[in-house]
């Protein structure tokens, strides 16, 4: 690697469990709607999951901290792939995570074993790319808008490499909500768990947080909505939690 592609390098503290995580500046970096959800997510260490557009990998690798068995992430970009493939190798995960380098939306389940997934992670692109400007740079276009890759191509992939009965977290635009539940119900799955997420207490909710089973019967818990900041840049005590696990 050049030193100019080692200067665009950094070695990031995600201050949960010691974790460290690769990535670059010129590429996308994961927010906080990924620990949102990982942390939404009900994970059971018997189980394998498989999180869609892993990025750099932080969801495997929290999840896998947080209880989860297993965790392949697949991802696209061959540049954050390889960042997520050495955290996982910093990180002494390689018996838990599993990276591959690939387009979800032609993989199956039979390329991992004989089974589908118990689980899916997914915080799709949610940015309408027809309503408004997209970025310049083409990586953060991919990772943000849903031009290259459409709500409906997720749950598609979702609901080819999950078991029936399968759970589906995913981290979604709050106020496209109702074209989200209409894509999960165009794949029959069915709405178990919502909670938005705010800014702050009197803030609209920018992003909500949701749990779907594959062929499940009707019924959903919505939770009391996650509060970010008590004030800026001053977390509540829920999400502070999240970063004092040893």
């Amino acid at each position: 690697m050049s030193d100019s592609l080692h200067n665009r390098e950094s070695l990031d503290d995600l201050i949960i469990d010691n974790l460290r995580i690769y990535q670059r500046d010129d590429e996308f970096q994961f927010s906080f709607d990924a620990i949102a959800l990982v942390h939404f997510c009900r994970f059971n260490g018997r189980h394998r999951y498989v999180d869609l557009g892993t990025g750099t990998g932080v969801l495997p690798l929290v999840g896998t901290s947080l209880g989860a068995g297993h965790i392949t992430g697949i991802e696209i970009n061959v540049v954050t792939a390889d960042l997520a493939q050495r955290s996982v190798a910093y990180n002494n995960k390689s018996d838990v995570v599993h990276i591959v380098q690939g387009d979800y939306r032609q993989i199956s389940y039979h390329q991992f074993g004989t089974k589908p997934f118990d689980g899916v992670l997914v915080n799709p692109p949610f940015f309408d790319y027809a309503s408004g400007l997209a970025p310049c740079e083409r990586q953060r276009q991919l990772a943000l808008h849903d031009k290259h890759t459409s709500l409906e191509d997720v749950i598609a992939s979702a609901k080819r490499l999950v078991k029936y009965k399968g759970r589906l977290w995913m981290v979604y635009s709050a106020p496209r909500l109702d074209y989200a539940l209409q894509v999960l119900r165009n794949y029959n799955f069915s709405l178990k768990r919502m909670r938005m997420v705010h800014g702050m207490v009197d803030k609209p909710a920018k992003i909500v947080l949701i749990e779907a089973i594959s062929g499940g019967q009707p019924g959903m818990i919505v939770e009391p909505p996650l509060i970010i900041y008590v004030k800026p840049q001053v977390y509540t005590k829920e999400v502070s939690q999240w970063y004092e696990r040893k």
